[in-house]
């Protein structure tokens, strides 16, 4: 450690700039792996944090929420399917409401307080338990604002917050199904029964929610099940957005991981000399590598430490209309992967330190 120390102290302006580098390129993995994750959970974030443990849509929705339709009686239906513990009704559809003075598109959810579907745990308040009450994702709003959706002008007081929860990128209200159908009969007077998009189910300790989805599929005729995940990532879109992404970061990571192996690569060929010596004296393979290591380590954690700080500087001066957050967890396997394939790529260059005769070391100068 000592010598890897000393070495770098010798030649600050190179190892310098290999850290700038492989900062650069952590902060792009960083940055792109960020909004991939903000983006995806703007558009199906509704869904992921459902709390139940699938769905069940109309054969004619294509996969889509929001273009299935089912009847009331939906849900005592999937309720008498063997394996299902509990059902519930949830409906969604888009309004408008005038917010910061601006009128804008907002996504409604109706969801049974008594069962499954409802949204994950607020950030601050509390879920909707009755009538005129709105737990909102998105949009700017605080708790003991009032909502007017048009058209209908169906009030709504905010009595929560939730976040990584919206819906197609749009301000979320999460309202219970009373007022959900209230604010669906006043947008279209004269509408014979509201329906709703899915039902949500949750399934008997021990069994299997993708086995109860297909037994559900299997015994109503107009309905599909689906577990959570699954209904989540059959949503047109995302998957070309996260291959999309998945391809940008995979990129990066791969050039990051060139850049240093090839770095020390080069600079272990420039001193075979001065390792030839080394060994001629008596160094043990061993303790090079153990140099070489400790420098890829080194590189790596202080760049690391600058990628993230940049990372943090650039996620609170975006404005995207999304929620971004920089998930520590990320951060962690960000790291330890750089960290990890950066070692294994200074292998060639500790191979090369392996196979130095220290008998040579008469003509090394």
């Amino acid at each position: 450690m000592s010598l890897a120390a000393k070495e770098i102290n010798r030649a600050k302006l190179r190892f310098g700039l290999l850290t700038g580098a492989v900062s650069l390129l952590v902060f792009l993995v960083l940055l792109l792996s960020t909004l991939s994750q903000a983006l995806v959970s703007s558009l199906v974030g509704a869904l992921e944090n459902l709390q139940t443990q699938g769905v069940v849509y109309a054969t004619s929705a294509r996969d889509n929420i929001v273009a299935s339709r089912l009847p009331a009686a939906t849900v005592e239906e999937v309720a008498a399917v063997p394996g299902v513990a509990a059902a519930a009704g949830v409906g969604t559809f888009t309004s408008n409401t005038t917010l910061d003075g601006v009128l804008t598109e907002v996504q409604v959810f109706g969801f049974s307080p008594e069962g499954p579907g409802g949204p994950t745990t607020v950030s601050a308040g509390r879920l909707p338990t009755q009538p005129g009450e709105a737990a909102v994702d998105g949009g700017g709003v605080a708790i003991g604002d009032t909502l007017t959706l048009t058209p209908g002008e169906t009030t709504l007081t905010v009595v929560g917050l939730i976040r990584g929860a919206q819906f197609n990128a749009l301000p979320t209200a999460y309202v219970d199904l009373v007022t959900y159908e209230q604010a669906v009969q006043a947008a279209n007077p004269g509408l014979p029964f509201v329906p709703i998009n899915a039902v949500a189910f949750d399934v008997a300790p021990g069994q299997d929610p993708a086995t109860v989805a297909d037994a559900i599929t299997a015994t109503l005729p107009n309905a599909v099940g689906y577990t959570l995940d699954n209904a989540v990532s059959l949503i047109p879109g995302i998957e070309s957005i996260s291959q999309s992404f998945g391809i940008l970061v995979g990129l990066t990571f791969i050039i990051g991981i060139v850049v240093i192996g090839f770095f020390f690569l080069i600079l272990t060929v420039q001193k075979m000399r001065a390792y030839t010596l080394l060994r001629a004296i008596g160094t043990p393979t061993r303790s090079l590598a153990t140099t070489v290591a400790a420098q890829i380590t080194i590189v790596v954690i202080v760049a690391s430490l600058l990628a993230v700080a940049l990372t943090l500087l650039a996620v609170q001066g975006l404005n995207t209309g999304i929620p971004v957050t920089l998930d520590p967890a990320l951060i962690i396997t960000t790291v330890v992967a750089v960290l990890a394939f950066s070692l294994l790529a200074g292998l060639l260059s500790i191979r090369r330190i392996a196979r130095i005769d220290p008998a040579t070391a008469v003509g090394a100068r």
